[in-house]
C-alpha cells in the first residue's frame, strides 16, 4: 500500500460532506481505525452526519434554496486549527471538489 504509515491511530482527518452517503462511510471507517475526525455538513444534513461519530462536527449554513453546505459560511480551516490545538489535520478526505479544495489545503498540518 502506498499510503500505509502516513495516518496513524489518533491523528485528526478531515472530512468534507459526511452528511452523505460516501464520506459517512469513509468517517465511519476512519472512526474503526482509530483516527480523531473533523467532518463537514450542511444544517440540513446535521442529523445524519451526527450519527456518524465524528469527533467534530462543523455545520454549515445551508447554500441560498439548497440541502448542500455554502462553505463560506464557516471558516473551516481556522476551525480546523483550533480543534487540532493549531497541527491540523494529517489527512483529508475532499467530496466536494472546487468548493473545498483551498480549505482542504489550508487545514493540513
Amino acid at each position: 500500500d502506498a499510503h500505509a504509515g502516513l495516518c496513524k491511530p489518533g491523528d485528526w482527518m478531515l472530512i468534507h460532506g459526511v452528511g452523505g452517503g460516501t464520506c459517512q462511510w469513509a468517517a465511519q471507517m476512519a472512526k474503526i481505525q482509530g483516527y480523531k475526525v473533523i467532518g463537514t455538513t450542511s444544517e440540513a444534513k446535521r442529523e445524519v452526519a451526527e450519527a456518524t461519530g465524528c469527533d467534530e462536527l462543523i455545520v454549515l449554513k445551508n447554500a441560498p434554496g439548497a440541502t448542500f453546505e455554502d462553505y463560506s459560511s464557516v471558516d473551516v480551516a481556522a476551525r480546523v486549527m483550533e480543534v487540532t490545538g493549531g497541527a491540523g489535520a494529517k489527512a483529508v478526505i475532499d467530496g466536494i471538489g472546487l468548493a473545498t479544495w483551498e480549505i482542504s489545503l489550508a487545514s493540513l498540518g
